[in-house]
This record gives C-alpha cells, structure tokens and sequence, in this order.
C-alpha cells in the first residue's frame, strides 16, 4: 500500500459530514406544507390531518436521505477518483461546504426552537383571550336559564373573535400579548363589524338584524 492509497482511506475515515440532507428534509417540509396550506383550504392546517402529516415527514425524509446519499458518494468520488494531488484540492472544498451546511442547519435549529416557542406563546395568548371573552358573554346574561345556551355559542364566537385578533396582529405580536415587552394599545382590537361578522358566520345573528348594515366602531 502506497502513500497515496494511504492518505486517501485516512481522508474517507475522516472524510467531512455535512447537513446537507437534514437541510434539503427542512426546506422540503416548508415548501411543501405551505402549496399546501395555498392548495387546501384556509382553515384545515396540515398539523388537524395526520396523514397529510404523515405524507409531508415521509416526502421530506425521502429527499433528504437522497442528498445525503448524494453528497457521501461525490465525496467518496472526490477522494478515490482522483488522481495525483487534485482530489486534495477538491478535498478542501468539500469540507468547506459541509462546514458551511453545518452552520446554516445550527441556524435553522435556532430559528426552529424561536419560532415554536412564538406558537407557544401565540396559542396561550389566544386561549386566555377565548377564556376571557367566554367569562365576559356569560357574565351578561341576566336569566339563570340562558346560562347553559350562552356557555354553548360563547366558545365558537370567542374562538372566531380570537382567529380575527391573531390574523390582525400576527403570531410574534400575539406572542408578547399580556409582557411588559409590548403595551396592550399597540395591539389592533375587533371592531363590532368583525362580531357581526363571527355571528353572521355561526348562523346566530338575529334575522331582524341580519340585513342591517354594520355600523362603523372604534377597535376595542
């Protein structure tokens, strides 16, 4: 066994591992769950589906097994098709690039954690908004009676003004909703337009207003 032979098995025991494939498996999940959420409907979100789930992990992990069987062969190829001193130079490259996927996979993970800890947020500002708007509804019922009734259509109407609130302000804003980080009036309130909206939605407007015309309010 020749210097060369040997330096070229010490280069494939070392040879550079990249994230070149857990990157592709990423952008692949992304892509391919926003043509879905632009394809399907607006209010089915791929997470409510397990096998559209199921679909978009299976897609994602096919193509990045590809690539990452892709990038072991060229640079097995790199290393033992070379010959002379090239394969070092091209060598050199190679861990460049791996180096750099390495990197850009760190910080996609960083953007990742970010923003799942923003949805987290998000979902329990929009929980304590609903559980609010909830005890207000009840409150305002007079009749023992209505209580049942008015706990019924408090939760869809609060869910629907909730949706409308996160639509207007965005989830990273939802996110510091009730922090000292972002003061309560920066925040866009819903109108009576968007209440008359939610009603006419549920099918619980009253018919001798259903035809009126939404009148013009400030935000609450």
């Amino acid at each position: 066994m020749n210097m060369q032979t040997r330096a070229k098995l010490s280069a494939w025991a070392k040879r550079p591992k990249g994230s070149l494939g857990w990157i592709a498996a990423i952008a692949t999940l992304v892509v391919a769950a926003s043509i879905y959420q632009v394809l399907g409907p607006a209010w089915q979100l791929p997470m409510r589906a397990p096998a559209i789930v199921l679909a978009l992990l299976a897609l994602s992990a096919a193509v990045g097994l590809a690539v990452h069987r892709s990038f072991k062969g060229a640079v097995g190829k790199t290393i033992f098709s070379g010959q002379g001193r090239g394969w070092q130079a091209r060598l050199a490259i190679v861990r460049d690039v791996a180096r750099e996927s390495n990197i850009l996979l760190g910080m996609l993970l960083l953007l990742a954690v970010l923003g799942l800890g923003s949805l987290i947020l998000a979902s329990r500002s929009v929980q304590g908004i609903v559980s609010g708007c909830e005890t207000n509804l009840q409150a305002q019922v007079d009749l023992p009676e209505d209580q049942a009734l008015a706990a019924l259509v408090a939760q869809p109407v609060c869910q629907c003004l909730a949706q409308t609130f996160l639509e207007r302000n965005g989830v990273i804003r939802l996110a510091l909703f009730n922090t000292p980080l972002l003061e309560v009036s920066a925040f866009k309130g819903v109108t009576e337009a968007d209440e008359r909206r939610c009603l006419e939605q549920l099918d619980l407007l009253p018919e001798a207003t259903a035809g009126a015309p939404p009148q013009a309010s400030e935000s609450r």
